[in-house]
């Protein structure tokens, strides 16, 4: 089980007597916990109770390994693709509900990140640059006005109707994609600043 899908569980389970089987020293060990029900908001803005338990991953850690480069460019583009997974599923479970809206980071994670893993090495922080490069390339394919996907959604909607849409409704769409950037942006911040001072 990964730690997503463990933290989408312990979530559900606010207030409830949970047993987690995990390893320690090489053998299995069973322990009971009871999640704590905090309050969490949902990108709609409602408010919501879920569990925690108070731990978080682990960091990642990269190994060197020499690779020739024909095998290293099929191992980047693997990766590459793996991380896209991720970060498309972790969209989805954050807009659905599934996974708390609170593991949403802005710049201040990103810097407590990128601190993190520079301890760990130049590969550690390299890799890191890399998935925060792959998840603003799926958040700008979005069909949000102002990102690309908007601009790709507005092609669709001309292919569609035959003709563009009228230079008024086009502001109207980039003014609300505008609104939805800042908010998002904003609730990122937000939700920084309360793991800072929590």
């Amino acid at each position: 089980m990964s730690f997503d899908e463990l933290a989408e569980q312990i979530q559900k389970r606010a207030g409830k007597a949970t047993e987690l089987t995990l390893e320690r020293a090489g053998r299995p060990l069973t322990v009971t916990v009871v999640p704590q029900p905090v309050k969490d908001r949902r990108l709609s803005g409602e408010e919501v109770k879920v569990g925690r338990i108070g731990i978080k991953p682990a960091p990642v850690v990269i190994t060197y390994a020499r690779s020739n480069p024909i095998v290293a460019v099929g191992q980047g583009a693997l990766k590459t693709g793996e991380v896209t997974v991720v970060t498309v599923v972790g969209l989805w479970k954050i807009v659905t509900g599934r996974l708390s809206a609170s593991n949403i980071g802005g710049p201040i994670q990103i810097a407590q990140v990128a601190a993190e893993q520079a301890r760990h090495g130049l590969g550690s922080l390299a890799f890191l640059t890399a998935a925060i490069s792959v998840n603003l390339a799926v958040l700008n394919l979005l069909p949000v006005p102002m990102l690309d996907g908007g601009h790709l959604f507005f092609f669709v909607i001309e292919a569609v109707r035959g003709r563009p849409l009228s230079l008024r409704k086009r502001e109207v769409a980039q003014q609300v994609g505008f609104f939805l950037l800042l908010l998002l942006m904003v609730f990122a911040v937000y939700n920084d600043l309360s793991r800072f001072f929590r």
